[in-house]
């Protein structure tokens, strides 16, 4: 027998091995093989009785058992493809290693017939409520009879990821709910694809988890999807609620272990609800029944770091087309994408119009005058704070100051990748968000000046602002460089122990927080700077979702938004709640200029030495066989590494078009079909 393996290589074929007599190989598991002077751990993705090498063949040395369904296994290749990348590459950065994980708290398995002293020691504490596995081990010979009794199942590993707790409230659902409830449910088993739009508190997350408990009780299992780790906490707790168990936890943060046992459940179908970030989408959970993606519009949903480059939401539904699940898209303010296929009839539209929970809160547009906090959300704050309610800052930015300049007028950039250094207040130092470059004191590159003048607003300095503005008040930071302490911020929040939130994106959508009476925007203006033809549904989906935080609960909402420019259509029909007539303006943009959704992109970028270059060659080359090119354009450098862009606009069959004049890329150029964030 031989054994078609993928090997972790970027454009390699999967390379033929001769299976031994002995070894148990199947498609889908994870073997390991010689690979010159290596050893190389790849996955079987065919098995078959003859060659397609000539030579004579290696044999397969060992194998660890399955790692993926041949489902799951097609659904990579074809994101594989899409990308322009070895299926080897794809499956080694979307499927975990097998590894073992540190366990860190237990639950009770099956009780013990006998017992030494030291697992009767260890038991009893369990049995007590100590669940926390560091104090067992403390405990004499813990240890070795913790050990013992998680071998023998007398002690289960239980995996909690967050510590944030919420009980289940007694829900009716009103006549709008129960409608997209029913359609949601009788889509499980026939492929089909639902937009859910709603303000915020409108009630999609009910929706999801209805539906979710419907995919359960018929025998199938159930996904949800979040863009950010920050809104996890808050949806696992909830689904763990409405599902009668936790539900299985997956995202990039998760410890290696912890990730692989989540994806091992879910492949013996021992996990049949799980939720996650973008690459949980690939989690091969059995007879799957239910997909939700909730806020799908979020840019975080689409992997652009590295390939293999795919959007959640595509692949969500090209999973449910070959396993018949049903798809939900939700959001307050969804893609112009997805707004435009349901006008089309490509996605049902089901439509939540009013809050469920609070009402909606009062919006007032004020100048951004030249204080961070100005004087009308300043009076705002003071007034929701004596009354007892919770203040949002949503702030684009991170960072104290978002950038400097010189005397001379440079601006003070990344010497490996030029972009404008920020200052953050906690190191004292300037820093690069591309690359993580970081200076204390820096010089003028131009003059050698080493004195500045900072400008912009970032969340640091925004909660600098409110601590002394309102001292004695509590005030927290949640944004990239605090997400570790997320868990406890949000407890803390959720229990009214935080007055004043500050924010970057990850806090202006998605979560319900009854107690915050108050959210001010303090720079709506920089939402719309990005050189981006997206800006403008970005800033109107920030905004939206920024506003929705307030009155969510029994005391009315209020929402102070600082502009100079009220007037420009995003930030209009986001201050008035008027979702029509920003997708209206916006898709006449879009149409006019043959952006997404009237034609596709795929974006070309070249990088290394001669990118631009390079990527002129290639411009030309691909213009004369009758593609429309846009650029080359020279785009900042990453880490010091040189680079290009181009862009290739065509139909629905450009991606494939490409393929076939780019059967092999050379190694400094990367294709990314369907890119998010240009730039």
């Amino acid at each position: 027998m031989i054994a078609r393996v993928a090997l972790p290589l970027p454009r390699a074929a999967p390379f033929d091995y001769e299976v031994p007599p002995h070894l148990p190989v199947e498609v889908g598991h994870r073997v390991r093989v010689p690979f010159g002077p290596r050893r190389l751990w790849g996955i079987v993705v065919e098995l078959r009785e003859e060659p397609t090498f000539p030579g004579p063949l290696l044999p397969v040395e060992a194998t660890a058992g399955p790692v993926l369904s041949p489902p799951g296994l097609e659904l990579v290749s074809a994101v594989a493809r899409r990308s322009f990348v070895g299926v080897g590459l794809a499956l080694a950065r979307l499927v975990p290693a097998p590894t073992g994980s540190r366990v860190r708290e237990v639950e009770p398995g099956p009780k013990p017939s006998t017992l030494t002293p030291a697992q009767a020691r260890v038991w009893a504490a369990v049995q007590t409520g100590t669940t926390d596995a560091r104090e067992l081990r403390r405990l004499p010979g813990g240890a070795r009879a913790l050990r013992e009794l998680l071998r023998g199942g007398s002690l289960r590993p239980r995996s909690l990821p967050f510590a944030y707790r919420e009980e289940r409230k007694g829900i009716a659902l009103t006549p709008h709910q129960e409608r997209a409830v029913e359609r949601v449910v009788a889509g499980i088993g026939r492929e089909k694809k639902y937009l859910l739009v709603g303000p915020p508190g409108s009630g999609k997350t009910e929706v999801y988890l209805r539906a979710a408990a419907a995919a359960l009780e018929r025998g199938g299992s159930a996904l949800l999807l979040a863009p950010e780790v920050s809104l996890l906490p808050q949806l696992w707790a909830r689904a763990g609620a409405a599902l009668g168990a936790p539900p299985a936890p997956y995202f990039g943060e998760l410890p290696g272990g912890e990730r692989w046992r989540t994806w091992a459940d879910a492949l013996a179908g021992t996990a049949r609800a799980a939720v996650g970030t973008r690459s949980a989408i690939f989690l091969p959970l059995q007879n799957l029944g239910l997909i939700a993606l909730d806020e799908e519009g979020e840019p975080a949903y689409k992997q652009e770091e590295m390939a293999p480059y795919y959007h959640a939401r595509a692949v969500a539904e090209a999973r449910a087309a070959r396993e018949g699940a049903a798809v939900v898209l939700g959001a307050a303010a969804p893609s112009v994408e997805s707004y435009f296929r349901a006008e089309r009839g490509e996605l049902e539209l089901l439509a939540l119009p009013e809050r469920v929970v609070g009402s909606p809160p009062r919006v007032e547009a004020v100048p951004r005058g030249d204080e961070v906090i100005g004087p009308a959300l300043r009076e705002a704050m003071d007034r929701h704070l004596r009354a007892g309610g919770q203040v949002l800052l949503f702030v684009h930015r991170l960072g104290f100051y978002t950038g400097a300049v010189c005397r001379c007028r440079a601006v003070l950039r990344c010497p490996r990748c030029e972009i404008p250094l920020v200052f953050h207040l906690a190191d004292r130092a300037f820093r690069c968000h591309a690359c993580g470059h970081s200076v204390r004191d820096p010089q003028c590159p131009r003059c050698g000046e080493a004195r500045f003048h900072p400008f912009g607003v970032g969340t640091e300095r925004a909660e600098h602002e409110a601590r002394r503005l309102f001292p004695g008040t509590t005030v927290a930071r949640l944004d990239a460089d605090t997400a570790r302490d997320r868990d406890r911020i949000l407890s803390a929040l959720a229990r009214g122990e935080i007055q004043v939130l500050v924010g970057a994106q990850m806090v202006g959508k998605g979560l319900d927080f009854p107690g915050i009476t108050l959210v001010g925007v303090v720079d709506a203006d920089g939402l719309l700077a990005a050189p981006d033809f997206r800006a403008a549904e970005r800033a109107y989906q920030l905004l939206a979702g920024a506003a929705g935080r307030a009155g969510r609960g029994d005391q009315p909402g209020e929402v102070i938004v600082q502009t100079d420019q009220p007037d420009v259509y995003p930030i209009r029909c986001a201050l008035q709640g008027d979702d029509r007539g920003f997708y209206a303006e916006e898709l006449r943009y879009r149409e006019a200029l043959r952006y997404p959704p009237f034609m596709r992109l795929v974006r070309l970028l070249a990088s290394g030495r001669d990118a631009e270059g390079k990527a002129e060659k290639l411009a030309k080359t691909l213009a004369g066989q009758g593609f429309e090119v846009l650029g080359p354009v020279r785009l900042f450098p990453r880490r010091g590494v040189p680079r290009a862009q181009l862009l290739v606009r065509g139909d629905e069959g450009v991606v494939e078009a490409l393929a076939a004049v780019l059967p092999s890329l050379p190694p400094w150029l990367a294709v990314d079909p369907d890119p998010g964030w240009l730039g």
